[in-house]
């Protein structure tokens, strides 16, 4: 399947200001069954200089630097893609024994994995809620997995593009939240069973004829099988219409545009994400 994306970035400031540099993450990450046919990134006004690099979380990343006042940024990626769907549960935990939780890493695991397992937000209603779900599944991992998407699914959902996300407990609280607030108590709940856990940002294909938004879910870390993607937005496994801009421990590393600048204006955002097959 070939999928064309565009995304648009429309920032208009009511007065001139100095745009200091800005960090995008715009650029979709191949993989085995990801391959990236076109990128290009359209800038407006056109930045002095574009350094483009691989992130701290091997993730790609452009550096934007600016010279000249402006009242707006506009930023339009275009990409194409293409993608081949395929059976995330087809794989064999090795050693067999993490089938059943908790997950025991090789000693090199642990050091490579240690970011992914810092329990970061987990309060005790966290972890009691996650040892619950883990207890009706027998400790059974993938079990376990499915019946966290199923669980956080059921809460709530809503729009909210802007602002960091909400943490773990106040989600679970609460029982409504975005993409990135299900994600990040995923993330937190499958680090209490010792599962390396991490966010990912992008774009999910699914009705074209339905507004579409930028996406968040989560990778887990199997051994046996790598890293896998659960999305409990959908209740779903991430079997290849997932197309990930970044991922990382944390959600904040992985904002596709990130920047400030100077000046005493104020500013507006409008944001548009667009996926066909093409």
């Amino acid at each position: 399947m070939t999928i064309k994306i565009e995304h648009e970035l429309l920032y208009d400031y009511t007065d001139a200001v100095h745009l200091e540099p800005h960090y995008l993450c715009l650029q979709p990450k191949q993989h085995a069954s990801l391959t990236l046919k076109l990128h290009q990134i359209d800038i407006v006004p056109q930045p002095d200089f574009v350094a483009k690099n691989v992130d701290a979380n091997d993730n790609n990343q452009q550096i934007l630097f600016f010279t000249k006042f402006t009242t707006k940024l506009h930023i339009k990626a275009v990409s194409i893609i293409e993608t081949t769907e395929f059976n995330p549960l087809s794989f064999v935990y090795h050693p067999f024994q993490n089938s059943q939780l908790p997950i025991q890493y090789s000693k090199q695991l642990q050091l490579t994995l240690m970011p992914y397992l810092v329990k970061t937000g987990i309060t005790l209603l966290v972890e009691q809620k996650a040892r619950q779900i883990a207890a009706g599944v027998n400790g059974d991992t993938t079990s376990f997995l499915t019946a966290l998407n199923k669980f956080i699914n059921k809460f709530a959902y809503e729009v909210r593009e802007n602002g960091e996300p909400n943490s773990p407990e106040m989600t679970l609280l609460r029982q409504i939240g975005s993409c990135r607030d299900y994600s990040v108590l995923f993330m937190a709940m499958c680090r209490v069973m010792g599962i390396a856990a991490r966010f990912v940002s992008g774009y999910l294909f699914g009705n074209p004829k339905q507004e579409q938004y930028l996406h968040a879910w989560v990778e887990v870390y199997l051994p046996g099988g790598g890293w896998r993607g659960f999305d409990p937005t959908q209740n779903c496994l991430v079997s290849g219409k997932h197309i990930p801009l970044g991922a990382s421990t944390i959600s904040e590393a992985v904002t596709p545009v990130y920047g400030t600048y100077r000046g005493s204006a104020k500013s507006n955002f409008v944001t548009s994400v667009h996926l066909v097959e093409v």
